[in-house]
């Protein structure tokens, strides 16, 4: 189990390393594309917006719940809808009961280490919800 986590963890790593090198070469490439046409500064605000614009979008998107929570646990018994909620209740109570002086002393003293933690937590909350709310605490408690 936990060479299987260490090696999706490295996995997830690796692919965010050639996702972002391939997102620069996308993005140098639309600007050299444009840039015989309005110009290399031009053209880099261009993409730039483009691009700016498109995350917004997806941020947007991404935040809005497609169905609400007492639709979407409607066939499903009101113990397991209580627990769902209060693991969310108590994740948000956890994280906004933490100061931004704690948070920010987290990314200085260890960036990749939290950086790592909050990707294992988030891949650990959506596998598995139950289970995953104590280990999310202990984490967080050892970063901090």
């Amino acid at each position: 189990m936990v060479g299987s986590l260490k090696l999706r963890v490295i996995m997830m790593a690796g692919g965010s390393v050639i996702g972002l090198a391939g997102a620069g070469a996308l993005t140098w490439a639309a600007v050299v594309a444009l840039a015989p046409y309005v110009g290399l500064a031009l053209a880099g605000l261009i993409v730039g917006g483009v691009f700016v614009l498109a995350a917004a979008i997806a941020m947007w998107k991404a935040t809005r719940p497609s169905v609400p929570m007492e639709e979407e646990f409607a066939g499903v018994t009101a113990a397991a809808t209580n627990t769902v909620a209060y693991i969310r209740d108590d994740t948000l109570d956890t994280l906004t009961g933490m100061s931004i002086n704690v948070m920010s002393n987290m990314v200085e003293k260890r960036p990749l280490l939290t950086l790592l933690g909050v990707g294992v937590a988030a891949y650990a909350v959506a596998k598995a919800p139950n289970t995953s709310a104590g280990i999310v605490d202990r984490m967080l408690s050892r970063l901090v």
